[in-house]
């Protein structure tokens, strides 16, 4: 819709001005001058003479009413600050004549021509440096700035205008989306948040009911300490909580009790005749059976009777018989002087004598004294492939291991033995267990590869558990001791640092003697032992059996000061170092 504040297209002669539709009460009459310019009738410039006089003058009608105007931007919208998206515009202008001649001058047939494109210019700047979704505060923005009222060179002046803005049919899609991925995205965090919540609610229920079976379960340990958890035991439990099975428990403790028996009878009868035996190939003399029913045959010997072979004496005639000595005999005259001769077995003497460069020491007279504590003791070898030319040795070294503890009943009271191999894997060939003559030794084989990381991992699982148990079964248990025999250098660089690390940071940490022979890098050796102390080596000149030999010495003699000081009640651990072993302080 058009706008024209010329009220008629041609000049009009003045007296028909009345006879114009539509007329305005308050208008402007302009005249052209025959010179050039214009003139202005109004009220207060001319009489009514003069406009009698002058009603053939031809003039121009100009109407000097406001006018108010909406219009909406659609062809030429307003872009935001992105240069991606519009505003629709909607301008409500206010406008009125000031100046009738330039009006007529310009000859506008549409006012609203210069108007628009005059607050467009204005409005633009403005808008572009918002947003597409900040239309409000563009609106505010915009309006601030227009400075009313406006004077156009067309003799217009705009009295008014109010600009609204907000986004396109395709910016509020946009925005639309927007928000709605955002408020899903809020959503879900809500969600997560909600769900970490729940899972944790649900883990800390988790762990009060683990800690509360684990406290129950100390609790049963500790009711069930004192009871003895034999087959005996365990009938006699069943039997009080189900009176009712009273004549089937009855019946299976006569049939333990029968197996019992016979198991003591027949292990007996194979005594007897490994003694008759010895006794006639000449191995075993009167005069020892004593020394051997003591050394070998234990306290079981005598349970039912202290059954000899025939031929041998009672233990009282046996005990009678260094009576009558035989000076011509090295080992009467051994028994005379107060020291017992070596067992004709083949074993250790039960009275261990320490390596060469150590002090001896004797063991006390009488019956074993019971442990005070507990020495853990974990044996660790290196059967890699580089390892194959001394197995048979280690084997051995294992058998004179549980020689040394069988013939020392106190000391194999405290000791606990276990023995680990290594290669590319780890593996626990004997279980931690208290040495006796009926202990077997594990058969070792040689594997691929040589890795460290396995083992010390292994370590870390069994040391603070059986740890733990023994802690149940003693009033002192020592800290763990390992023997780390070391034949070939690790093949899995610096992780088994870190698996060695950590068993160091334990709270039951062991005390880690490392023996390195053969080819291996003294300073992995150094970096096992814990403390470094206990670092030694062979001479890398030696062979392989020569120093596996060193090794069971070294083990042997720490060994039996281990058991020792736990016997006492202490918890002493020094190398008993044989000659041809160098601590890596000696050999720097």
């Amino acid at each position: 819709m058009t706008v024209s504040l010329i009220l008629n297209n041609r000049p009009v002669p003045r007296a028909q001005l009345d006879a114009l539709p539509g007329l305005p009460p308050n208008f402007a009459v302009v005249y052209p001058l025959e010179g050039g310019g214009w003139e202005i009738e109004s009220p207060r410039h001319r009489t009514m003479t003069q406009r009698w006089l002058g009603k053939n003058k031809v003039c121009y009608v100009v109407d000097l009413g406001d006018h108010r105007r909406t219009a909406r931007l659609t062809r030429t919208p307003l872009t935001c600050k992105d240069q991606a998206h519009r505003f629709e515009a909607t301008i409500d202008v206010g406008f009125r004549v000031h100046d009738p001649v330039a009006v007529v001058r310009s000859n506008l047939p549409d006012v609203l021509s210069a108007v628009y494109p005059h607050l467009i210019s204005k409005i633009r700047p403005h808008a572009a440096r918002f947003a597409i979704d900040e239309a409000f505060e563009a609106q505010a923005r915009i309006n601030g700035s227009l400075a009313l009222p406006i004077p156009l060179p067309e003799g217009m002046t705009l009295y008014y205008c109010d600009v609204q803005l907000e986004p396109d049919e395709a910016a509020r899609e946009f925005i639309r989306g927007r928000t709605e991925a955002g408020r899903a995205s809020e959503m879900g965090r809500l969600r997560h948040n909600a769900v970490i919540g729940n899972t944790r609610h649900q883990e800390a229920v988790k762990d009060i009911e683990q800690e509360s079976r684990i406290a129950r379960d100390r609790r049963e340990r500790a009711a069930l300490s004192a009871v003895q958890l034999d087959f005996r035991g365990l009938i006699l439990e069943h039997l009080a909580k189900h009176p009712g099975d009273t004549e089937k428990s009855m019946e299976l403790l006569l049939r333990w009790d029968e197996a019992r028996q016979q198991r003591a009878l027949d292990q007996e009868q194979r005594q007897v005749e490994m003694v008759r035996y010895m006794i006639d190939k000449g191995i075993v003399r009167e005069v020892d059976v004593p020394g051997l029913r003591e050394g070998v045959l234990g306290p079981a010997a005598g349970s039912f009777g202290g059954m000899l072979p025939p031929g041998t004496g009672a233990p009282a005639a046996a005990h009678a018989l260094p009576a009558a000595p035989h000076p011509s005999s090295p080992a009467d005259q051994a028994s005379t002087t107060g020291t017992p001769p070596t067992p004709p077995w083949g074993g250790t003497r039960p009275t261990g004598t320490r390596s060469s460069g150590s002090s001896p020491s004797a063991e006390p007279s009488g019956s074993p004294r019971t442990a005070v504590g507990l020495a853990p003791v974990y044996v660790v070898l290196d059967t890699s492939s580089t390892a194959a030319g001394c197995v048979t040795e280690l084997r051995d070294a294992l058998r004179s291991l549980q020689t040394v503890l069988a013939n020392s009943p106190d000391v194999t009271s405290a000791v606990r033995l276990s023995v680990l191999t290594f290669s590319d894997t780890a593996d626990v060939r004997m279980p931690l267990t208290q040495v006796s003559w009926q202990t077997g030794v594990p058969d070792l084989q040689t594997g691929d590869g040589c890795r460290y990381e396995p083992v010390f991992r292994r370590l870390l699982e069994l040391v603070p558990l059986e740890t733990e148990r023994l802690k149940q079964q003693a009033t002192r248990v020592n800290r763990p001791t390992v023997f780390f025999l070391a034949v070939g250098d690790p093949e899995d660089g610096g992780a088994w640092q870190a698996a060695h690390e950590e068993l160091m940071r334990h709270r039951y940490r062991p005390n880690i003697v490392a023996c390195g022979i053969g080819t291996t890098d003294r300073r992995t050796v150094a970096r096992i032992a814990s403390p470094s102390e206990f670092a030694v080596s062979a001479d890398a000149r030696a062979g392989l059996p020569e120093s596996v030999a060193q090794f069971s010495m070294l083990l042997q003699n720490t060994v039996l000061h281990l058991g020792r000081s736990a016997v006492a009640g202490s918890s002493e651990l020094r190398l008993e170092r044989p000659r041809g072993l160098s601590t890596l302080e000696d050999v720097e």
